[in-house]
C-alpha cells in the first residue's frame, strides 16, 4: 500500500480544495456509469423509500469504509490528516458557496461524523493509470444530507458561468464554469457536476449520492490524460452499497471495524478492536 500513498500525496488534495477543473472534451461517462438518471442530476430525487437507521459515532461510520482491494482495479486507503487541507475556503459570489464549502474540510451543515479515504485506479501490475480521487462519507440530523445535496445541486445550476474562491490556506483559484453532469441512479438521490478550471490541466468531477442521512461524496481526477477522467460507476456503487447496508441494518455495530471493508453487521456486529488494520501494507 505504499504505492498508493506516493500517489495519492502527489495530488494533495485532490478536488478537496485542489485547484482542479474539467477541461472542455471530457466525457460525463464516469459519471453516469453506475445507471443514469440523465442529465441535470436528479437522480431518484425525493425517492426516500428505506426507513434510516440512526448512525451517529465515527465508529459506527467506519463500517462502510471500502477495503483495500475491495473494489477490482482499485486500490483505497485511508485518507492521511489534513487531505482535506485546513480552514474554510470562502467566495465572493454567495450562491456558489455551497460549491465552495463542499472542496473544503468542515462541511456546512456540520455532519455528526464523518470517514475521507482516497482511492487510485491501477493496472494489473498494481501500476497507477492516473485516475485518483477522494472519498467522503458523512452522516447528518436532521435534513443535513437533503439540505446539502439540494444546495449543491442549486449552486451547481446557478454558478454555470463559474465562479472565484480562496481556500482554507488562502490560496485564490478561479473556475471559469460549472458543468452539471448525469448522476447514477442510486440512493434516493445524487447529483453530480464538473468545475472547469483553465488554469489546471488536470480535470475534476464531482459526484455526490445521499443514502437517507447519510451522503457519500467522490471527488476524482486524471493527472496522466485529463481527456479520461471520471467517475468510476463500479466504485460508487460499492461505496453505497456499503452505506445501504448500514442503513438497513437491524442490528448496526457500536465498536469499530477490526480491518478495512468489513461488514459485521450480524449478531455478532462490531466486536472488531480498533487497531488491527493499522499495521497492513
Amino acid at each position: 500500500m505504499r504505492a498508493l500513498s506516493t500517489g495519492v500525496a502527489a495530488i494533495a488534495v485532490l478536488g478537496l480544495t485542489a485547484g482542479c477543473g474539467i477541461g472542455s472534451g471530457t466525457g460525463p461517462d464516469g459519471a453516469a456509469e453506475a445507471g443514469s438518471a440523465g442529465a441535470g442530476g436528479r437522480a431518484g430525487e425525493g425517492k426516500d423509500e428505506r426507513q434510516a437507521v440512526k448512525v451517529l459515532t465515527g465508529n459506527q461510520l467506519r463500517h462502510v469504509e471500502l477495503g483495500a482491494q475491495e473494489v477490482p482495479g482499485f486500490l483505497v486507503e485511508k485518507a492521511s490528516p489534513g487531505t482535506a487541507g485546513g480552514g474554510l475556503p470562502d467566495t465572493d459570489r454567495e450562491p456558489c458557496r455551497p460549491l465552495v464549502v463542499a472542496l473544503g474540510s468542515q462541511p456546512q451543515p456540520e455532519p455528526v461524523a464523518s470517514v475521507v479515504d482516497t482511492f487510485a485506479r491501477a493496472t494489473r501490475d498494481q501500476g497507477f493509470d492516473g485516475l485518483m480521487g477522494t472519498i467522503r462519507v458523512s452522516r447528518y440530523d436532521d435534513d443535513g444530507a437533503r439540505t446539502t445535496l439540494r444546495e449543491l445541486r442549486g449552486a451547481a445550476e446557478e454558478c454555470a458561468d463559474g465562479f472565484r474562491m480562496t481556500t482554507g490556506e488562502g490560496q485564490p483559484q478561479e473556475f471559469e464554469a460549472v458543468r452539471v453532469l448525469p448522476a447514477p441512479a442510486l440512493g434516493d438521490e445524487a447529483v453530480a457536476y464538473g468545475l472547469v478550471n483553465a488554469a489546471e490541466e488536470a480535470p475534476s468531477l464531482v459526484t455526490v449520492v445521499r443514502t437517507g442521512d447519510t451522503l457519500s461524496m467522490f471527488f476524482v481526477t486524471n493527472l496522466a490524460d485529463p481527456d479520461r477522467v471520471e467517475i468510476p460507476g463500479s466504485l460508487v456503487a460499492a461505496q453505497v452499497a456499503k452505506v445501504e447496508g448500514l442503513e438497513r441494518a437491524e442490528r448496526p455495530p457500536t465498536a469499530p471495524p477490526g480491518r478495512p471493508g468489513a461488514e459485521p453487521w450480524s449478531a455478532e456486529g462490531g466486536e472488531a478492536g480498533e487497531d488491527e488494520d493499522e499495521g497492513e501494507e
